[in-house]
């Protein structure tokens, strides 16, 4: 009767070792899945500039503020050989005013996209304002195409995209130098997807917009969203021309896809989106976005990133609490079980 005892103890003490070990399986399976769910997307706009068609410029920022949506804008400074002096102060008074008016709004992100973006540097393959060319050079186009904008705009630009998505090492060590944080560009550039360069930030382009249909973008999307091993921040390149419709007006086709395919990202659930200095973050239409005075990026998460990193840490730590409940339930059964087994031995040895 004691031996039976004795045996339906263990039993019951490895029957709530496994009850045990399975839930804090499963609770590291949900904080594995809980961490795959926090990546982003950046809307990155190349070729914002004094020529830019205004129409398609206001239009699509329209679209994104009305959708909540964080972008990073890439201002050409300098876009045509004269006027020498700030061509961001004396070309187009209205399109000054316009970005003028964006710096108060934290959806927005201003970035340097080159000085010129003339194709200047000897590049053998394809276009480029600054492959080839001695550092010396390049530190002084990248400085004076800086400065051009803290003078427009006052604001310090911290991401840098070069144009035609082709560089260098010395465009590397030029904006290194200078103070960038971030740097955007296509993956041939430096064979590199995501990660540092030169203690910059590498936020490679996953997709351009133009000339995809709904259903590549998606299908790109998809495929980032489901490998474990891709990088958290998919990038995706549009510019302003690329909503441009006959006699100069606003294409809505393009300005549908823009919008069907944020309401997809939204409707994934999985993504957040954000600027690429991730100075604005949020989950879209209802979220609100990171600011700071003046408009210059402050690097804080919006309210609603705030809220998603709190559900995270929440669900961490009542992970956490678990799996030390079940460490120290393992202690105390593996001691009960070694207790029982002491008393029945002395218990048999008595009666012998």
């Amino acid at each position: 009767m004691q031996l039976s005892s004795g045996r339906k103890v263990i039993f019951s003490c490895a029957l709530i070792l496994i009850l045990l070990f399975s839930t804090a399986s499963v609770a590291a399976q949900t904080t594995e899945s809980a961490g795959q769910t926090k990546k982003y997307v950046a809307f990155r706009e190349d070729d914002v500039a004094p020529y830019a068609k205004f129409a398609q410029l206001e239009a699509v920022n329209q679209l994104t503020m009305d959708k909540n949506v964080p972008v990073t804008l890439g201002i050409i400074p300098h876009p045509w050989p004269s006027p020498s002096g700030n061509q961001l102060i004396e070309v187009n008074r209205t399109f000054l005013e316009y970005m003028r008016s964006l710096t108060s709004n934290p959806l927005f992100q201003f970035a340097q996209h080159g000085y010129t973006h003339l194709d200047l540097g000897p590049s053998p393959e394809g276009p480029s304002e600054f492959y080839g060319r001695p550092y010396a050079e390049q530190y002084q186009a990248i400085k004076q195409g800086r400065d051009d904008i803290i003078q427009a705009f006052g604001v310090t630009p911290t991401s840098f995209l070069p144009p035609f998505d082709k560089s260098d090492n010395n465009t590397l060590r030029a904006c290194e130098a200078l103070g960038f944080t971030e740097y955007s560009t296509g993956f041939p550039d430096f064979n590199q997807n995501g990660g540092h360069l030169d203690g910059m930030q590498l936020d490679t382009i996953g997709i351009e917009l133009g000339n995809n249909s709904l259903q590549s973008l998606e299908n790109a999307t998809a495929r980032w969203l489901n490998d474990p091993h891709s990088i958290d921040t998919f990038v995706v390149l549009y510019h302003p021309s690329d909503f441009s419709g006959p006699n100069g007006s606003v294409n809505p086709d393009e300005m549908k896809l823009l919008s069907d395919y944020i309401d997809y990202l939204q409707g994934t659930g999985r993504v957040q989106f954000t600027t690429l200095d991730h100075s604005s973050t949020t989950t879209g239409t209802g979220g609100a976005a990171s600011s700071s005075a003046g408009g210059t990026p402050n690097g804080a998460n919006s309210p609603s990133s705030a809220g998603f990193d709190s559900a995270v840490n929440d669900l961490g730590g009542t992970i956490a609490g678990l799996a030390a409940l079940a460490v120290v339930g393992v202690v105390v059964l593996f001691s009960l079980a070694f207790i029982l087994l002491v008393r029945f031995r002395k218990s048999k040895t008595r009666r012998l």
